[in-house]
Formats: structure tokens, C-alpha cells, sequence
């Protein structure tokens, strides 16, 4: 009998667990602790092996990568029984680093490491791109940079400055500043970590790009704004929302601008999730990218409403397996018909932080007809008892007749939903 290929996955939600092919592969996962405990019996078992790597309890998007040793380790142990690998799979932006640290190791096609490494530095990625598109202006700076230095830099810069990592995501460890004064008051006092940048404050909606590549061809694009920003809605609790833009210009536009960045940093077989600002003068101005699929809600928006699983197509390009993707068109644009012209979605926002539990939802009778996806929490169920990067009081997909349209509805919701909580000492 031959033996199943052996694929590796590099942390593991459970909700990704309908697409992984159990029948037809030995599949081992390297976890923290306490997502192995969380796992259900059922879920165990079905694994060919679970290896749980010593990483501490919070959200840094680096632990995994300095991890990586264990998780050599860890594959080398399993492969005594279940053979060396034929794949990796990382999803997350915690893992495609270390992903590609292990495919360079068994020596394994898929993204390596150089890419993998470029798509997580916020400094380098924009290094590789000066020339191609319009970038705001930045500086990397370290706890060695010295006040003389952070004057030089903000001296350039007027108005707002923004102070943030190089290697995390959805806004977390972001600062800005109203005034270049600010900020040095700010390195004074407190001082500058290791691994950050000065970056330009740019004015404009925040856009993001999500789709397919295969072999550097790009076979699906969806342009959407965001309604809020990541940052609002982590460092103030405002809600998070985008709308997909359904102005075929600006999605061409967009679609250009993303063909240029995807293929000056070498990505080849990916997913990925691609910011950039629209200025009030019409400009596109990258912020930044990802190799893997976009967080929040963008995956089960896209989804529901346009039957593209990003999910199912990260793990087909890690394993280099064919895309299920059919149409290169971007959505909105030259679409079948029966697509709608414009959808998005919401998370409202979650004002408690501590653990907390739902003793009565408000506004579901006041939810717009456009609503055709939900995921809102039970009575009773207690919500914040695991670190999460997006935690809102409620998610919503919705569609409508045009991007205004799915806005003002979006904005209904937000007016109208909440939850009143309990918490909990």
C-alpha cells in the first residue's frame, strides 16, 4: 500500500479545518499551546501528528518565526513515521516566514525565504519598491537612533508622523503623532524599540487589494476601502467596515498598481492582501502587503458573496496543487452577472476589552435586507477569553446595488447594533 504524502501546516485555526484533505494526505501541525488544547477530540484525531512549540500567550506576529528551530525539530520527529515532507502550509502572518524557513530547510518548492522575509518587513518591502509606485517617505530607526537624528527625519515632515513596527500587523504597535514635536517628546521620554520605522502621514482612504496569484500571473482581484481604518478600530474602539468600489477605472487602476507591486517583490504562487491609500488629488500610495489572505472578514465576504474560497486557495498554492479560480476578472468588473455590483462587510465595534459575557443583543430587527452573512455571539457566550487580532460585537457581509448603498447600510448597522455586556472579574 502506498504511503499518503506528508503536508506540514504551521498553525491551525479550526475553522480551516473543512478544507484540509485529511483522506488523501498525512497531515502533521505545529501549534501553541493553547490553541493544541483548544482543539476538539474529533479535530485531534484526525491529524497525523500535533506538535506544540514553546511560544508565549500574546499577540506578536514574531514568536512563531523564533520558534523555528522547535518546529525543524518537530517535523524531523514526525517525519520518522510518517515520511518527509512533500509540503508546507502557512496561512497566517505569523507563519509564512516560518513556513519558509522549513521549505528552505527539506529543501521544498512553494514561496522561500528571501520573499517570504520581503513581504514581513515594512521598511524593505518599500525599499524594493522605489520607482515602482508612489510610497510615503520613511526611515528605519532602532533604540540607537538619537534625538539629533529623529529631528533630521521629522524636520521633512510636515503635519502628522507615524511611528510603528516593521514586521507586525493589523495596526498593532502603530503610534501617530499630531506633530513632528510630539513624536520627539515621545523618544525622549519613552524611547524608540528596536524594529521600527518614521513613516509619512498620507491623507486618503485606506484601500485594500485581495486575490490570487499563480505562477506571477494574477487570476483574482477584489478592490475594496475600508469604512474606518484597523487602526481606529484597535486603538479605539471604532468600528471596523469596507466596501468593495465600483468604479471600473479605479479597479483597473488598482489592479495595475497591484500587478506592479506582486511582481517587483517575486511573488509567484500566493494569496495576499495589499493596502494602499487613495488620495484626495485621485493618487494610489502604497502602505503595505502580505503574502497570505487579508484578516478581519475578507475572506468569508469574499467568499459568500463572490464563491472564491482564499482559504482553500492559500493552502493550494502552498502545496502548488491547481487553483479553483476560474476568471482573472476583478470583481465588479466584467464579473458573470449575477454578481452583485457592490457588497462589504462590518464588524461593530466591541467597546469592552476585558472578558465579558452578552446578556442582550440590540438592533437585529433594524438589520438591513442587504444582509446575506452574519456572525453574531449567543447569549451567554463569553467573548474575549483568547488574545484575538479582530474582535468585534458582531460581523455582518452585506450586498447592494452600489458602493454607496452597501455603505449607508453598513452605517445602519452601526448605529443600530450592540450588545449590552457583563463582565467578568
Amino acid at each position: 500500500m502506498n504511503r499518503k504524502k506528508h503536508v506540514v501546516h504551521v498553525g491551525f485555526f479550526e475553522r480551516t479545518a473543512e478544507l484540509l484533505d485529511f483522506d488523501n494526505y498525512d497531515v502533521s501541525v505545529m501549534l501553541d499551546p493553547p490553541t493544541a488544547k483548544s482543539l476538539p477530540k474529533w479535530l485531534r484525531e484526525r491529524f497525523a501528528a500535533i506538535g506544540v512549540i514553546d511560544v508565549p500567550d500574546r499577540l506578536n506576529l514574531e514568536d512563531y518565526d523564533h520558534a523555528s528551530d522547535q518546529m525543524i525539530g518537530l517535523v524531523e520527529e514526525f517525519s520518522k513515521t510518517l515520511g518527509e515532507p512533500s509540503g508546507i502550509v502557512g496561512l497566517y502572518e505569523h507563519t509564512t516566514v516560518p513556513a519558509a524557513r522549513l521549505r528552505e530547510h527539506f529543501g521544498l518548492p512553494g514561496t522561500d525565504l528571501a520573499t517570504s522575509a520581503l513581504f514581513r518587513d515594512k521598511v524593505r518591502m518599500k525599499e524594493a519598491l522605489r520607482g515602482v509606485v508612489p510610497l510615503p517617505r520613511f526611515w528605519s530607526v532602532d533604540s540607537s537612533t538619537s534625538q539629533a537624528d529623529l529631528r533630521e527625519i521629522v524636520g521633512e515632515l510636515p503635519g502628522k508622523v507615524v511611528l510603528k513596527p516593521k514586521s507586525q500587523a493589523a495596526s498593532f504597535g502603530v503610534e501617530i503623532f499630531d506633530s513632528a514635536a510630539d513624536l520627539l517628546a515621545h523618544a525622549e521620554t519613552t524611547g524608540i524599540s528596536d524594529g521600527y520605522e518614521v513613516e509619512e502621514f498620507v491623507e486618503g482612504t485606506v484601500c485594500h487589494f485581495d486575490g490570487v496569484l499563480r505562477d506571477g500571473r494574477l487570476c483574482f482581484l477584489n478592490v475594496s476601502r475600508y469604512v474606518g481604518d484597523c487602526f481606529a478600530f484597535q486603538h479605539r474602539n471604532e468600528p471596523l467596515a469596507t466596501v468593495t468600489i465600483d468604479d471600473p477605472a479605479l479597479v483597473a487602476r488598482a489592479s495595475e498598481f497591484t500587478d506592479r507591486v506582486l511582481t517587483t517583490m517575486g511573488l509567484r504562487d500566493s494569496t495576499f492582501h495589499l493596502e494602499a491609500f487613495h488620495t484626495p488629488d485621485d493618487a494610489l500610495v502604497f502602505l503595505e502587503v502580505a503574502n497570505r489572505f487579508g484578516g478581519g472578514f475578507i475572506s468569508q465576504h469574499v467568499k459568500a458573496v463572490l464563491g472564491v474560497d482564499l482559504i482553500e486557495e492559500s493552502i493550494a498554492a502552498c502545496l502548488l496543487l491547481p487553483s479553483a479560480v476560474e476568471s482573472s476578472a476583478a470583481a465588479g468588473a466584467d464579473g458573470p452577472s449575477e454578481l452583485p455590483v457592490a457588497s462589504g462587510w462590518v464588524y461593530p465595534a466591541l467597546r469592552e476589552k476585558s472578558q465579558c459575557r452578552v446578556k442582550r443583543i440590540h438592533g437585529l430587527d433594524k438589520c438591513p435586507d442587504s444582509v446575506v452573512l452574519s456572525d453574531i455571539p449567543n447569549i451567554g457566550q463569553v467573548l474575549n477569553e483568547h488574545p484575538d487580532v479582530f474582535v468585534g460585537a458582531g460581523k455582518f457581509v452585506l450586498t447592494g446595488p452600489s458602493t454607496a448603498a452597501v455603505e449607508r447600510d453598513i452605517q445602519t448597522i452601526i448605529e443600530t447594533y450592540s450588545l449590552d455586556l457583563d463582565v467578568l472579574t
